[in-house]
């Protein structure tokens, strides 16, 4: 009887043990594939980037881009517009 105890506890604990075992090869698993999604989403995102310089280059060199191109275009013409006059600010305060 008390063997028969200690058989059956000894099943449950080893059946646990490997469900734990997978159990954790299938987080390892989906962590690799995590970080692979995060790679890929990276890699586009840097494609997105190179199109859009591509694009804002086009547009600095006198090419033709369409409407909501164009006017991210301005907008990023304006920015660092901005960003020159502030630099020349930073230059004066810093000649005084």
């Amino acid at each position: 009887m008390m063997q028969d105890f200690f058989n059956k506890a000894g099943k449950v604990a080893k059946d646990t043990a490997s469900r734990a075992a997978d159990k954790a090869g299938d987080m390892v698993e989906i962590g690799k594939l995590k970080a692979k999604i995060s790679a890929a989403k990276s890699d586009v995102s840097a494609k997105k980037k190179k199109i859009g310089e591509y694009y804002f280059e086009q547009y600095m060199g006198g090419a033709a881009v369409d409407g909501a191109v164009g006017s991210m275009c301005e907008e990023i013409k304006g920015k660092l517009e901005e960003i020159e006059e502030l630099e020349k600010k930073i230059q004066e305060v810093k000649e005084d």
